[in-house]
């Protein structure tokens, strides 16, 4: 009877232990999803991430930073070349307007994606900030390098206009080559923040992928 008696006793005190334990445990839960931190896996450490930040972050490199399609395909010989095996060359003359053009956007949106980090971008998160403003730096020189290449591509003569495509195409990777450190740079802490942050770029990938043939919309696709 007494060892009956211990048994019931023991099994309550066990299902109340489990009862404390899953009430904590919703606790815990509901108190993650309040406020404005989240706690993001950033490799084998987890951190803690300012949601709002991560949102509007997000946001901007969304608009600005993932549809650079034009641009990167100016910037390397290699690059020009695999871009020209399917699309037709359009001419000395409109092949430097389609660099200049892509260069002006890419400046554009980059001032503008470091505009907003600047001005609209807020985070307590002391580890957040450093890389923000680390990104606002890089990205002022990136800016300022492509400056540079637009002026050295106002630079191009008459004369060299008339030289054939070959020629015309390397006096033009001649003009843009200046720097390449500030880009890499910036694209390294690009890629640091969307790890950091969590942010899957390629579902921007994809999206731009959808849209590959619509760079330099007047060039003829080579038949």
């Amino acid at each position: 009877m007494k060892l009956k008696k211990l048994m019931t006793i023991g099994l309550s005190l066990m299902l109340s232990f489990g009862v404390v334990a899953c009430n904590n445990n919703g606790k815990n839960a509901n108190e993650n999803t309040k406020g404005t931190k989240v706690e993001t896996p950033t490799g084998d450490k987890t951190s803690v991430r300012d949601n709002d930040y991560v949102t509007q972050y997000s946001r901007f490199y969304g608009d600005y930073m993932n549809d650079l399609n034009n641009y990167k395909v100016y910037l390397s010989p290699q690059s020009v070349s695999k871009y020209y095996e399917i699309n037709e060359y359009p001419g000395n003359e409109k092949y430097l307007s389609n660099v200049k053009e892509a260069y002006k956007d890419a400046r554009d949106k980059t001032q503008a994606f470091v505009n907003n980090l600047k001005n609209d971008v807020k985070t307590d998160d002391k580890e957040l900030n450093k890389m923000n403003k680390d990104l606002i730096r890089e990205g002022e020189k990136t800016i300022a390098n492509i400056d540079t290449k637009l002026k050295n591509l106002d630079k191009v003569s008459k004369e060299d206009l008339n030289k054939s495509k070959e020629d015309f195409m390397r006096v033009v990777d001649e003009a843009t080559k200046t720097d390449e450190g500030a880009k890499s740079q910036f694209e390294k802490l690009l890629e640091d923040m969307n790890r950091s942050l969590g942010i899957d770029t390629r579902k921007y990938n994809n999206n731009n992928n959808n849209n590959n043939n619509n760079i330099n919309k007047n060039d003829n696709i080579k038949k």
